[in-house]
């Protein structure tokens, strides 16, 4: 069996990883993607192992998401596993590599409520809070104050603060060299640098992939896992599978170097304004590696094309944002790299996974910003899905031909949307002159957006916040 996996993100190389654990005879498996990997998501995460810190106040309403949640739970307990796996197989190809993280000191994340945005914060860390208490997952409470390395702006600083031991970060660029490292070295997989420019379907079968220089190459079973491209590649091949949109989540993360002032945890806000908030990850650069590198992160601009550069605006507001809501000595950090990545969002935010109409074709894309999390569930899943097998009934759920979920009642949605778009104009120093002025800019928001959805006769369903220019600009419908 001869297995092809088109992309070589997260997704992709953990699941030729776990394929490549499951070889047998003859099998083989090839990976095929650019090396510099320009977009690629993982490269601009802080890859930070967060399930209940990205608990908002319209969260697990529905059977899609509670179910997201349950995927993001399990992986956040795989994760200890699946690190000690890929140092294990490093080693077992020649390679130095003893870790990937600093173990233990690399998980526990802090998360504040500051008077940064508005008190739409205050009721995502409610909700945040009340999940933790009824999943009986471990936190506490602690005084801002008590928070390592954390010194914001006094007129920014948190009120409340809690501490989830369990959640972690790793250093997503250690991760994919690692792997790299592990899948060039196996005798039985073939790493291409190349880019995919269509499938070619033989029957009711792909027989293989073309790549930009006119190399086809044929296989047994594919994985479609290149991110936000999956959607122009799938265009591209003409294959008749009806997959909704996945868009370009444009993100951009920077890299500091803070001397004197490192991170020896992270620290974030809630969800806030569309997006994650602000947050500060310590950036593991090995063992004997410098300890005073950091991840700040991160913006968020969903958008129906690529784009290589981040707005000036959004590293702005991350230097900005940083050094007022986390620590004031940032100002004097040097700014290592901007990270810049396309996270790839289906047009109803939930992930496509699993098998399609074309036999031997499965699709893992559409994990916005969750892929780097969610990497070793579901390659374990699609590694099984390739090789013949099944996975849980309710994997269904995302599976990538499916109509597109409409789970948000419309006026949850409007509400959403107003309390996002209000939370960010606080961000970026909305200052109204009285109460009146904040209601009258609330109600001018609400009418456009129950506008908005009146156009698209959107009447039982609403508009996720993250899609609202994606619909009034008609690329999701």
């Amino acid at each position: 069996m001869q297995h092809v996996i088109v992309g070589n993100g997260i997704v992709a190389l953990s699941t030729a990883f776990r394929l490549a654990q499951r070889l047998k005879g003859s099998d083989t498996v090839t990976v095929i993607g650019p090396c510099d990997r320009p977009g690629a998501a993982t490269m601009a995460a802080a890859a930070m192992l967060n399930s209940f810190a990205e608990i908002s106040a319209y969260s697990l309403k529905s059977k899609e998401d509670r179910y997201h949640f349950a995927l993001s739970r399990r992986a956040a307990q795989q994760w200890p596993d699946f690190e000690k796996e890929l140092v294990d197989a490093a080693r077992g190809v020649g390679s130095a590599c003893d870790a990937i993280s600093r173990g233990e000191q690399d998980r526990g994340t802090y998360i504040i409520n500051n008077t940064a945005a508005d008190e739409w914060d205050d009721k995502n860390f409610d909700a945040m809070v009340k999940a933790l208490e009824d999943f009986k997952e471990p936190f506490t409470f602690v005084h801002p104050g008590e928070i390592p390395n954390y010194l914001p702006a006094q007129h920014e600083r948190a009120a409340r603060a809690i501490y989830i031991p369990d959640e972690g970060w790793l250093n997503p660029r250690i991760v994919i060299e690692t792997l790299d490292t592990i899948l060039s070295g196996h005798d039985r997989v073939t790493v291409i640098d190349g880019e995919a420019r269509r499938f070619r379907k033989s029957g009711d079968a792909i027989s293989g992939v073309e790549l930009a220089d006119g190399t086809v190459v044929e296989g047994d079973a594919f994985l479609l896992a290149t991110g936000a491209s999956a959607s122009a590649l799938l265009d591209a091949s003409d294959l008749g599978i009806a997959m909704q949109p996945v868009f370009y989540g444009l993100g951009v993360s920077i890299e500091i170097r803070s001397e004197g002032h490192p991170h020896t945890k992270c620290v974030r806000t809630t969800n806030r304004g569309g997006a994650c908030g602000i947050y500060s990850v310590p950036l593991f650069l090995g063992k004997n590696g410098p300890k005073d590198h950091l991840v700040i992160g991160a913006s968020n601009r969903v958008i129906n094309k690529p784009v290589l550069y981040g707005r000036l605006s959004a590293v702005e507001h991350l230097m900005r944002s940083a050094m007022q809501e986390i620590n004031g000595h940032f100002y004097a950090a040097d700014l290592v790299r901007v990270n810049v990545g396309w996270r790839p969002t289906s047009q109803d935010t939930y992930p496509l996974l699993g098998k399609t109409s074309v036999g031997n074709l499965c699709i893992a894309t559409g994990t916005k910003r969750d892929g780097f999390h969610l990497s070793p569930v579901l390659s374990d899943i699609m590694a099984t899905l390739m090789t013949g097998g099944s996975a849980e009934k309710e994997f269904d759920m995302f599976a990538p031909e499916r109509k597109v979920i409409r789970d948000i009642p419309r006026q949850d949605a409007v509400e959403m949307i107003v309390n996002s778009l209000m939370s960010e104009q606080y961000q970026h120093g909305y200052n109204p002159s009285n109460v009146l002025m904040n209601a009258q800019v609330r109600e001018t928001y609400r009418k456009d957006i129950e506008a908005l959805h009146d156009r698209i006769g959107a009447k039982d369903w609403g508009i996720h916040p993250e899609l609202v220019n994606m619909y009034r600009e008609g690329h999701a419908k």
